[in-house]
């Protein structure tokens, strides 16, 4: 399941705190988890959790309810002493009723039972980025003089704020997702038209009139492979 490409972009650049005491279960869960995003601190125990959120500070914490020597419950209250706000995601094996109506107080994303599915992972996982993304407001430095504000859907060009249709919106938040690299034009064109007919030009247009409005350069165009930002 695709994540929505703003959320796409603040998890790429957030790192993960993955606390579970089952090895297997831990070590593909990373796995999986660095598709979605740039760092994951793995630990077996809720003491080597609390000391490696210490350590990393990491911006997403998914914790199991049970583990040796801090449980779950204990390791939250621990990390919402420093951080109120940390998008915190609750998984068990089964359902803990007792747990629950401690949590209630703790600010959780969710609570899930193992094992989790894809399309849930994904709902978790963009709630937790669209927690970080109010928390940070954040503004994306394209080059010297221009940056894009994910909170206000604006493009600022020379300080100067850009209104930008829904359309122009979703193509500068796909391509800043993959900053760096080509996104070609099918991608494109899947994304931004999967609920529409589109004709062949649509893409093409969206881009010259895009062009139109901020500095030409911001958008490269990567022969008839696609289209990319960069530095």
């Amino acid at each position: 399941m695709l994540l929505l490409d703003k959320y796409e972009f603040i998890l790429k650049n957030s790192s993960l705190l993955l606390a579970e005491d089952e090895k297997n279960l831990r070590d593909s869960f990373a796995k999986v988890l660095l598709l979605y995003v740039d760092k994951v601190y793995t630990a077996s125990d809720g003491e080597e959790a609390l000391m490696l959120y210490n350590e990393h500070h990491p911006d997403i914490v998914i914790t199991d309810v049970k583990m040796p020597k801090l449980n779950g419950l204990e390791l939250i209250k621990c990390i919402r002493k420093d951080n109120p706000h940390i998008p915190i995601i609750v998984t068990s094996a089964y359902t803990d009723k007792d747990f629950l109506l401690e949590s209630i107080k703790l600010s959780l994303v969710d609570y899930i039972v193992k094992p989790i599915k894809e399309g849930d992972l994904t709902r978790l996982l963009e709630s937790s980025a669209s927690i970080l993304l109010e928390k940070s407001k954040t503004i994306v430095k394209i080059n010297t003089t221009s940056f894009y504000d994910y909170t206000n859907k604006t493009f600022l060009q020379d300080n100067i704020a850009i209104t930008l249709t829904q359309k122009e919106i979703e193509f500068i938040e796909i391509l800043l997702a993959h900053k760096g690299n080509l996104v070609t034009r099918q991608i494109l064109e899947d994304k931004l038209y999967i609920y529409e007919e589109a004709p062949p030009s649509a893409l093409k247009n969206l881009v010259f009139k895009l062009r139109k409005k901020i500095a030409n350069d911001v958008i490269k165009t990567i022969g008839n492979l696609g289209y990319a930002i960069k530095d």
